[in-house]
């Protein structure tokens, strides 16, 4: 097909003509702009793609009909022709803890480099509702899915090539041969039971999370063996939360427990930071000094562990990165084909405050 010059005059009057059918309430098609601009479908489309292969002027004669017409592409139907969504859902379980805040940030950034949109999905720690959820990549509403839950339904792992579509990150989904993104929650609790060791603690409490968790668990079981090793038994005490909601709360209330038992701790190694600030609440309203009394450490890093006061003692936890990482996983699986990894290990690093002193 020859396209037909247009000049700015006989443009204008086209489009003046043109205008009567969108303002009576028909979206202009595709087919409408190539018809106006006097070039193939495909000529419109691939310029609109941003195609280096459009000439210059055809691509300016294309832009501006599409401004003065009002037309929207639709992206729908672009992505059904290549067979993929562009899109990734985001499963956390509570979108107020902080910890979930940078990790899709990281998640967001990175995606957002490869125009690939977000959608963020919320179980409020229900299983129906993290089902339901799950059921877009059944539709092919999205690619692939980013969970923070440490879970999967039973129909998506049955899926064919469900490693591939999907990638945890923090808690690693327990069947399933699917990429994880963590740090080692084992080491990094050795080693802050090493540091309250060396300063002199020996009856050192563990306030956990969730058993459920292979994250907690983990940490519980470093705080356990620890003791063990160091010939410690008698001295071990841990207690848990049966929940991963009102850290805060579960923290002051195990704290106050052991107080009123006349359990007197001299450190207390908490799971996250919320923890440690609700179990540093409970010391201070027993009128314990802190850390002169008793000293504590907590896991995260989040932002008010540097707020607080004292200034907690902490495990720093690259959640912007491992959000980044995780995409970037994702993306290389779904988009590019790549092979999967079973698990990326990123560094952790212990942060030394106001809230642990030497005995």
């Amino acid at each position: 097909m020859k396209r037909q010059k247009r000049t700015k005059g006989t443009l204008d009057a086209v489009l003046v003509g043109d205008t009567n059918e969108w303002l009576a309430g028909r979206r202009p098609r595709m087919a409408d702009i190539a018809r106006i601009a006097g070039v193939d479908a495909s000529t419109v489309s691939r310029s609109l793609a941003g195609s280096p292969r459009i000439a210059k002027e055809t691509r300016e004669l294309i832009d501006q009909i599409v401004r003065d017409t009002g037309y929207v592409v639709n992206e729908a139907a672009r992505n059904l022709r290549d067979g993929n969504a562009h899109q990734v859902l985001v499963i956390v379980q509570d979108i107020s803890a902080p910890f979930y805040s940078d990790v899709v940030q990281g998640i967001v950034g990175m995606l957002a480099e490869h125009e690939i949109n977000i959608l963020l999905g919320v179980t409020l720690r229900q299983d129906k509702h993290e089902t339901k959820l799950a059921k877009q990549l059944l539709s092919g509403v999205v690619d692939g899915i980013i969970t923070l839950t440490g879970n999967a339904p039973k129909f998506i792992s049955d899926m064919r090539d469900f490693n591939c579509k999907v990638v945890a990150i923090s808690r690693p989904i327990p069947h399933g041969d699917v990429t994880c993104v963590t740090i080692d929650n084992y080491a990094a609790a050795k080693e802050v039971m090493a540091h309250l060791y060396s300063m002199g603690h020996r009856r050192i409490v563990h306030i956990g999370g969730p058993n459920h968790s292979e994250t907690y668990r983990l940490r519980s079981a470093a705080y356990v063996d620890f003791m063990r090793d160091n010939c410690l038994d008698g001295l071990i005490n841990e207690r848990s939360t049966n929940s991963f909601s009102d850290d805060i709360d579960s923290g002051f209330a195990i704290m106050k427990s052991m107080l009123d038992d006349g359990l007197s701790p001299t450190a207390v190694f908490c799971a996250t930071d919320e923890l440690a600030t609700g179990a540093m609440v409970a010391a201070r309203q027993s009128n314990l000094g802190i850390p002169g009394d008793v000293s504590f450490f907590g896991f995260d890093d989040l932002k008010l562990a540097g707020l607080i006061l004292p200034a907690l003692s902490t495990v720093s936890v690259p959640r912007y990165e491992m959000g980044r990482r995780g995409a970037e996983e994702l993306y290389n699986q779904i988009y590019k084909g790549a092979m999967h990894s079973t698990k990326i290990v990123l560094k952790h690093k212990l942060i030394l405050r106001d809230s642990v002193a030497q005995i």
